[in-house]
């Protein structure tokens, strides 16, 4: 059986093909074992926490065993439409499926556009929605970043504009304006995927955003590695293949950060961010390293976004049970086609997507889970949201029936309703003579 779909499969097959308005759960199921030890399954007390959106709608559904599901998009419209890109993988290449729901993501309907690229990254401006892509109708990953512009929805596309030429790619993450200027960055892998390093994107907002000369980038920042203290000696092994990658860029009151994923070797350290300070005067838009800094989730990619209402960052995260294999968690059914998938120790633990939340960018407070999968072969993850009203609407990359953890299978929708009551107030008391209450 073949690990990838081919496009008579995933357009031809009719309804069937497309899970489109779907419920489901994944079912939890304990390890079972720790060093040849049997480890008694937790009971099903009613103590144990219920996530946040554990039910939720599937946007997508690959029908072929295999890795079918890449880095998930989305973005909301002034009228409310929810819009949904997913990356599809084929036998030759890739491409990518727009989806809609109008009623809040309680349902999707079929595919209304088929994209000829990799990877896209929807959002909105101005109440038009754009889309950052590779190259168009090239099928290649890791070359030039180009732009689109729909006035309809997703349904049709106005030829791309290159806004950089490189070896550039990203997919979902935070993005921000400051100064009538839109900000975003990319991986850029002119060193190789083990050296990848940043850049940033601007673009003036007085301008059309179409117009490629509207666009700049800025000086490129590679990984500038780990210090020895910050792993453990006894967890050996390589970098994965891109030991930095996915930054997002924030507006911390009017200071621009980039806060970036950061897999260490086996990504046994857990919960580690790379910090870049961005300048711009205008004319010189210049990148630079800062810091590395604990980031909730930092071994897999994250979003972060700001809320007007909540003046706070809400970001989306995978938190690892086990980040240095103590307790030797195994799924033995995850494999990739007939082999087993070497997809690192715990620390690339998927299964828990969580809800945090702050002020700096740096520092995060626990909001809730918003869903668990129950196996270790399973995951939320590569999340992304928007607001929508009181609630949050994600999407996940989600390996429900997948056969491994990374090679996901299903685009997931979840919602979190309220999401903004979950938050503490983060700022001082403005009444300096506030008691503490007993």
């Amino acid at each position: 059986m073949t690990g990838h779909i081919n496009r008579r499969t995933l357009l031809g097959g009719g309804v069937g093909a497309f899970a489109a308005a779907g419920a489901g759960r994944l079912v939890h199921a304990a390890e079972a074992l720790s060093e040849g030890q049997a480890v008694s399954s937790p009971p099903d007390a009613a103590c144990w926490a219920t996530p946040l959106a554990q039910d939720y709608t599937v946007a997508f559904r690959s029908q072929v065993a295999g890795r079918g599901i890449d880095g998930v998009g989305i973005a909301r419209l002034p009228d409310g439409m929810l819009i949904a890109t997913i990356p599809v993988v084929l036998e030759e290449g890739w491409t990518c499926l727009v989806v809609q729901s109008s009623d809040g993501g309680q349902s999707w309907g079929e595919p209304v556009a088929e994209l000829p690229c990799h990877t896209v990254t929807p959002f909105v401006h101005q109440g038009q929605l754009y889309l950052f892509a590779d190259p168009w109708g090239r099928r290649t990953r890791f070359l030039d970043l180009t732009l689109l512009r729909s006035d309809d929805a997703g349904r049709t596309w106005f030829d791309p504009v290159t806004v950089a030429k490189g070896t550039f790619w990203n997919c979902q993450t935070g993005m921000t304006i400051l100064n009538d200027r839109f900000y975003w960055a990319i991986d850029d892998r002119s060193l190789g995927a083990a050296r990848r390093g940043h850049r940033v994107l601007a673009a003036d907002l007085s301008r059309e955003l179409m117009d490629s000369e509207s666009w700049r980038i800025s000086n490129f920042v590679p990984f500038p590695g780990l210090p020895d203290s910050l792993l453990n000696p006894k967890m050996t092994g390589s970098y994965p293949s891109n030991p930095m990658l996915e930054p997002n860029v924030l507006n911390v009151g009017g200071r621009l950060r980039i806060v970036s994923t950061v897999k260490p070797p086996l990504q046994a350290t857990t919960n580690l961010a790379a910090v870049f300070d961005v300048t711009d005067d205008g004319q010189n838009l210049e990148l630079s390293f800062t810091q590395y800094h604990p980031m909730p989730g930092g071994q897999v990619k994250f979003c972060v976004i700001w809320d007007e209402v909540s003046q706070m960052f809400w970001a989306t995260v995978n938190l690892a049970v086990d980040g240095q294999d103590q307790f030797q968690f195994k799924d033995p059914a995850e494999h990739r086609g007939n082999r087993p998938y070497s997809g690192g120790l715990g620390g690339n633990d998927r299964r828990f997507l969580m809800l945090m939340y702050g002020i700096d960018g740096l520092n995060w407070f626990p909001a809730g889970c918003v869903a668990r999968a129950g196996r270790l072969g399973q995951s939320f993850m590569y999340a992304s949201q928007v607001i929508d009203g009181e609630d949050l609407a994600i999407i996940a990359r989600s390996s429900v029936d997948g056969q491994n953890r990374h090679d996901a299978d299903t685009a997931t929708f979840h919602r979190v309703r309220n999401f903004r009551r979950l938050a503490m107030n983060l700022r001082q008391d403005i009444d300096a003579d506030a008691t503490i209450d007993s």
